[in-house]
C-alpha cells in the first residue's frame, strides 16, 4: 500500500451510511440479496447527536454489514436505524438530482443477483450497459434506495464486493479539488450520451469521473449532467432516508483537521471523541467535512495498522 501524508489524509472508505426505520430488516436484505455479512450492531440506546450537528439526544442504531472480505478489509454499509427522530424524506428517485444517487456492488452474475433482489421486493429500473461497466443493472430496493449492480467474473458464486458510490455533482471541475485534497486519485474521466442507467431517457450530454483512495478499490463516480442539467440538492438532515454520508479512514483526525483548516478548508464541526457502544471498536475521533455539493464525509481515526 502506498504511503499517505497528512496533506492527503484519507486512505480508504470505512462505511457508507444507509438511513432507515428498520436496521435489522435492511441488514437482512443485504445479507440475503447481496451475500453480505452482518458483523456488529451498536447498542440500542439514546446518545448525544452532537457529532451529527444535532443539539439533542437521539436513539439511533448502527448495523454494520460487510462484503466477502470482512471488516478489516472491506468497507461496510452502516445501516443506521433512526428511531428517535425517525427518518424524513425519501431516497432520490430523480436521476438528475444532485447528491448521492446510488451504491454499487460487484457480483459474479447480474442476472442471478437481479432475480434474487426482485424476489425480495426490489424493482429493476435499468438492465444493460453504462458508461463505466459493460454489464450493469440499476434496481430500487424495497425502501426506494438505488443500487447499481455490476458484473465481475473474477468473483465466485456466493460472493459480492462493494464497488462504487455514484454521486451527481454540479461541476466535476469544481468537485475534483475537494476530493483530491482528501486523498482521492482521478482514474478516468470521459463524456457519455446515454443516461439510461440513471433513468434519464434520450440522448444526454454528460460526463463521468471515477476516483479512488490508495488503500481500497471502492470508487467514487462523479457525474455531471449538462443536458438535461442536474438540479436540486443533497439532503441536509442526517436522518434523511437513504444513502446520506460516507466515512473515510484517516490516521489522525485532529491532525488532519488542523492541517486542512490551515489551508482554508471548512469543516462542518470540530473533531469529537465518539464511542460505538456495544461494538469492539474503541473510542474514535471523528469530524465531518462536506463536498461542494453538500455531501458529508466523515473522518474516522482508524490507524492503518489495524487493516490487513
Amino acid at each position: 500500500m502506498s504511503e499517505v501524508s497528512i496533506e492527503k489524509p484519507a486512505r480508504r472508505f470505512l462505511h457508507i451510511c444507509y438511513c432507515c426505520t428498520d436496521d435489522q430488516e435492511v441488514a437482512k436484505f443485504l445479507v440475503d440479496g447481496l451475500d453480505m455479512k452482518q458483523v456488529m450492531r451498536t447498542t440500542d440506546q439514546y446518545d448525544s447527536g452532537a457529532i451529527l450537528g444535532l443539539d439533542y439526544d437521539v436513539r439511533s442504531v448502527g448495523n454494520f454489514v460487510y462484503d466477502r472480505r470482512g471488516p478489516r478489509t472491506s468497507p461496510a454499509v452502516e445501516v443506521q436505524g433512526w428511531y428517535d427522530p425517525t427518518p424524513v424524506g425519501e431516497p432520490p428517485a430523480d436521476g438528475l438530482q444532485l447528491g448521492i444517487q446510488a451504491l454499487g456492488f460487484a457480483v459474479p452474475s447480474v442476472d442471478t443477483t437481479v432475480e434474487r433482489l426482485t424476489a425480495l421486493g426490489s424493482t429493476v429500473t435499468f438492465d444493460g450497459g453504462s458508461p463505466t461497466d459493460a454489464r450493469h443493472a440499476t434496481v430500487r430496493d424495497p425502501r426506494g434506495v438505488t443500487l447499481d449492480i455490476v458484473e465481475d467474473g473474477s468473483l465466485a458464486d456466493g460472493e459480492s464486493q462493494m464497488h462504487h458510490l455514484r454521486i451527481n455533482v454540479a461541476s466535476i471541475d469544481d468537485s475534483l479539488p475537494f476530493y483530491e485534497m482528501l486523498g482521492f486519485e482521478l482514474l478516468t474521466r470521459s463524456p457519455f450520451d446515454n443516461g439510461g442507467f440513471a433513468g434519464v431517457d434520450g440522448e444526454v450530454d454528460a460526463e463521468v469521473a471515477s476516483l479512488r483512495l490508495p488503500d481500497e478499490p471502492f470508487e467514487v463516480r462523479l457525474i455531471q449532467w449538462n443536458d438535461p442539467a442536474g438540479h436540486g440538492a443533497h439532503p441536509s438532515d442526517p436522518f434523511h432516508a437513504g444513502i446520506f454520508r460516507a466515512a473515510l479512514g484517516v490516521d489522525d483526525t485532529r491532525a488532519s483537521y488542523e492541517y486542512l483548516t490551515g489551508t482554508g478548508a471548512t469543516f462542518d464541526r470540530p473533531p469529537m471523541q465518539v464511542e460505538l457502544s456495544g461494538t469492539p471498536v474503541p473510542d474514535m475521533w471523528i469530524t465531518f467535512i462536506s463536498d461542494p455539493n453538500g455531501i458529508p464525509f466523515e473522518f474516522v481515526q482508524r490507524p492503518r495498522s489495524i487493516f490487513r
